[in-house]
């Protein structure tokens, strides 16, 4: 049954295959091939996550260039473009007997892809149309079959080709460390009632586990629950993010301590926010910020605290995420400050206005609002910048400390919030109260 969805949704699935190889050669000194065997198709574009590139000089909120890779020079990055599909730059070549390849320079940085199937001209390649084919070779973390609907790589940075004065796109934060030190990730189901998804009275979360977790007798580990955003779920931030990668190598340099990382999803929570990850129409309403933080409070959180190690005690535990996860952050900000010492606001989303932010009332009946380690970070083009700025307007006008940071490539897109993600850990997270007021990080350093 399991195996039928998946294949009304995704298409059959034939075999295929990415390779990254070091060039040692312009223009980005790493080149990508990708391989998918399919005799029937008459066209195959590379897609769903891969996208054309920009540079400084032509990029705005509103749009971006759509420089094809094959003609890349130092300081271009990856940037959202929402057109069809056609005009993607990424057309894989048939070579015969139902084989297409397609061979491209790329710059360093995750990347997410799936193949679109005969999606030339007008016509409709979304998840539902069969079209869609999800990489068998290198498939998604997930929990349930259909949930991810993206496979990922990575290329590294090469300074002799990649290299920019005006710009540092160096991703390789990103990239597996050493196996001696790498964590562990796991999927969790756990008992929450009402929710929906993967079973009835049945939730899910991922988990981080760093390098060690449980080596030493009674050790409690900090920990950091990091959420996703409007149609994601809990595995977002490992499968687009390749979030543990990023977290070891926090720990390895010793940016923060080993650290317990929850990433939840607060979709199917209950039946009216059902969201079947599978398929985007109708996409699922979210439920509201206070919503989930008394799902989370309720049954999340004691779950966690009962089956890990890890701490409770506040100054030990920060909530951050990502566009709507930004926007439920600061709603823990606001009513769950006493259970939280750290809060990561990326991108937050939907605040509501000025009026909304927190003010001088807010703070006279509860001090502890002035007393949290509070990092904002968001994209220079992401249409979620006025609603940051808003909210650090307010932090200044409310003598509330915090960090911020404007992330110089930034589009609403996932290498923007991997950025956040590592800076939040350089800078903030685990880092002694209370910030300098008001201090602005601003270039990627």
């Amino acid at each position: 049954m399991m195996l039928s969805r998946f294949i009304s949704l995704f298409g059959v699935l034939a075999g295929a295959s990415v390779t990254v190889r070091k060039t040692g050669q312009g223009p980005t000194g790493y080149e990508v091939t990708f391989r998918y065997e399919n005799a029937t198709a008459s066209s195959i574009t590379i897609g769903s996550g891969l996208q054309p590139f920009t540079d400084l000089y032509h990029a705005t909120p509103f749009g971006s260039a759509r420089f094809d890779p094959r003609d890349y020079q130092p300081g271009w990055f990856f940037a959202n473009y929402f057109g069809p599909p056609w005009d993607l730059p990424y057309q894989m070549m048939n070579m015969g007997n139902g084989s297409w390849v397609y061979t491209t320079p790329l710059p360093s940085g995750t990347y997410n892809y799936a193949y679109l199937v005969d999606c030339l001209g007008n016509t409709t390649c979304d998840i539902d149309s069969g079209k869609y084919v999800i990489d068998p070779d290198e498939p998604p973390f997930l929990n349930v079959q259909g949930d991810q609907t993206q496979s990922t790589f990575q290329v590294p940075f090469d300074p002799e080709f990649q290299y920019d004065p005006d710009i540092n796109v160096n991703f390789d934060y990103a990239l597996p460390v050493d196996e001696a030190h790498r964590g562990t990730v796991h999927n969790v189901n756990y008992t929450s009632p009402g929710s929906v998804h993967p079973a009835q009275d049945v939730h899910d979360f991922v988990i981080y586990l760093p390098y060690g977790y449980n080596n030493v007798t009674n050790r409690k580990y900090p920990i950091m629950y990091l959420s996703h955003g409007g149609g994601g779920d809990a595995q977002d931030w490992q499968n687009l993010a390749q979030a543990s990668h990023i977290l070891d190598r926090l720990i390895l340099e010793k940016h923060i301590v080993p650290t317990v990382v929850v990433m939840p999803s607060f979709y199917n929570i209950a039946p009216e926010y059902k969201q079947v990850y599978g398929s985007r129409n109708p996409p699922a309403v979210a439920p509201s910020a206070p919503v989930v933080r008394e799902n989370y409070m309720k049954y999340l959180m004691p779950f966690v605290e009962k089956t890990f190690a890890v701490s409770t005690t506040p100054s030990e535990r920060a909530f951050a995420g990502l566009s709507l996860g930004g926007r439920l952050t600061y709603e823990m900000y606001i009513n769950a400050t006493d259970y939280f010492g750290y809060f990561g606001i990326f991108s937050g989303a939907t605040f509501g206005g000025p009026g909304s932010y927190v003010n001088a009332s807010m703070i006279a009946a509860k001090p502890a609002l002035r007393e949290r380690g509070i990092f904002t970070s968001v994209g220079l083009y992401d249409f979620a910048f006025d609603d940051i700025r808003g909210l650090e307007a307010a932090f200044q006008a409310n003598a509330v400390p915090f960090l911020g940071r404007v992330v110089p490539f930034g589009y609403h897109a996932w290498n923007t919030w991997q950025d956040c993600l590592w800076f939040f850990g350089r800078k903030a997270l685990w880092k002694s109260l209370p910030f300098k007021v008001n201090a602005i990080v601003s270039t990627q350093l």
